[in-house]
């Protein structure tokens, strides 16, 4: 089973990506304004009825800057109703934003590859009597060009999801472990080994907190997160199967031979990371299971996110 692309559910400004070109962007929205004689062009991305300013023209005048969110149900709607080809006008009374200081929006949605949608470019107040003349075809010439980096940015994120290692820790990715826990499982039990899943969750919350009052610094945190990596190395034996499965997220297969070997794993795994981790603050949950009750990856894993989810509600009622 191939990892999951999560393209779609992240904001664009706060990646880096080579990819794009965040200066032709701007140009493409230059060249609007200039030709459609409009008050602001905007670029904005869309992500769980939630938009956010990629990129803006002469946007500071009207308060409308790279970076700020906004909701506007009115806009949404625009935009998911779109037909995907011709810019259309919309009236900004219509809208529930400080786009509703604009009497008239000319829209264009813009698509992922894939056909998930990304956004839209917005002109505001343009002259109308361009649309339907020879600068019709300008606007759909812009989403060629960003759609076209898009798809470049796609590429390479699918190419980046086939490699079975994690680049900030070295670990199985997602995809890598989905290819050898299988294997290594059903190899392991055709010796009657008993089998563990661990999922280890780096408490973000309390993280960002301590970050925010002791000024670390991302690349900080990502060094505790290599350490966090290392010590669950450590802590594994040759026959194991770990790796970071999401940005705050680590799994282990391991091969055990009674349930007390479990748990046992799981504290020693705690006491190391208090240990030379102290100011990681981690949820763990574990499933367990002998080799005639299961031979599937996927219950084991369910479980032991169960397990995880009820030990992180236990934390917080006692805190």
């Amino acid at each position: 089973m191939l990892a999951q692309s999560q393209h779609h559910l992240l904001w664009l400004r706060e990646q880096d990506h080579p990819a794009i070109s965040w200066p032709k962007w701007q140009q493409q929205l230059s060249l609007l304004g200039e030709c459609y004689q409009a008050e602001t062009c905007l670029i904005v991305q869309f992500i769980n009825n939630s938009f956010q300013i990629v990129c803006a023209r002469k946007g500071k005048k009207y308060q409308l800057i790279g970076g700020t969110h906004f909701e506007d149900a009115g806009l949404q709607s625009i935009i998911e109703d779109h037909n995907g080809y011709t810019a259309t006008i919309s009236d900004g009374r219509d809208l529930s934003s400080s786009l509703n200081q604009f009497k008239h929006l000319l829209t264009q949605p813009i698509f992922w590859p894939d056909g998930e949608l990304f956004g839209s470019i917005l002109i505001c107040d343009p002259d109308l009597n361009k649309q339907t003349g020879p600068l019709s075809s300008l606007i759909e010439n812009s989403k060629s060009f960003i759609q076209a980096e898009l798809k470049h940015l796609f590429l390479m994120q699918q190419i980046k999801m086939l490699s079975v290692q994690d680049d900030q820790t070295c670990m199985l990715n997602p995809y890598g472990f989905s290819l050898m826990a299988p294997r290594q499982l059903s190899l392991s039990r055709r010796f009657g080994s008993h089998a563990g899943i661990i999922l280890i969750e780096e408490n973000i919350e309390e993280n960002i907190e301590e970050s925010n009052s002791s000024a670390l610094t991302c690349d900080s945190q990502a060094q505790k997160r290599r350490l966090l990596a290392r010590i669950i190395h450590d802590n594994m034996r040759d026959a194991d199967v770990s790796a970071r499965i999401s940005h705050n997220q680590f799994i282990i297969l391991c091969f055990i031979d009674h349930k007390a070997n479990l748990d046992s794993l799981v504290s020693r795994l705690k006491k190391q990371i208090a240990k030379e981790a102290p100011g990681l603050t981690i949820n763990t949950g574990q499933s367990f299971f002998t080799p005639d009750t299961q031979i599937s990856l996927e219950p084991m894993k369910k479980q032991a996110n169960d397990n995880l989810n009820l030990n992180k509600l236990g934390s917080a009622n006692n805190f």
